[in-house]
């Protein structure tokens, strides 16, 4: 089984599903505004921007980031096709979540929703996908260290 056919039918499949088509349509409705257009191109721009001092430097000012944050809630409210395209975004984004979920336990075991550090509502819901995405067959379950060390701000829901 060669790993890269699979991946380019994964990749055809995927450009087959509603957010994908409906985040394409999204955007090219943008296309068709200029105003919109305009300022959609502004904000892609200080993205790239930050996105590539990210990948230089690996730490991105919190003024650029916030920057970014409040142009993203601007748009937002004055350009309903730029809301549009957002919504659309995060559909595709959850989708693509999921698929890399599912990629990841293929790889590296099932882990139970208990190992997940969220509360206990979320540890339900949670359970309830890793459930889903098994397809419902018995998947290795992953084995995550005792001494797994998390980021120092990292903080756990409920501890």
């Amino acid at each position: 089984m060669n790993y890269i056919d699979k991946a380019r039918e994964l990749g055809e499949a995927l450009a087959q599903i509603p957010e994908i088509e409906n985040l394409k349509a999204a955007e090219a409705a943008i296309a068709t505004d200029s105003k919109s257009k305009e300022a959609f191109t502004q904000y892609q721009e200080k993205e790239r921007q930050l996105v590539t001092a990210q990948m230089l430097s690996k730490v991105v000012p919190e003024k650029d980031a916030l920057a970014l944050l409040d142009l993203k809630v601007v748009l937002i409210n004055k350009y309903p096709l730029i809301k549009a395209y957002f919504v659309q975004q995060q559909k595709y984004e959850k989708v693509m979540a999921i698929v890399n979920l599912t990629l990841t336990t293929a790889i590296h075991g099932m882990p139970s929703a208990d190992q997940l550090p969220l509360p206990q509502e979320m540890k339900n819901l949670a359970q309830k996908i890793l459930n889903n995405i098994s397809g419902g067959k018995t998947m290795p379950k992953m084995d995550i260290p005792a001494d797994l060390k998390l980021p120092p701000n990292f903080k756990v829901p409920g501890k």
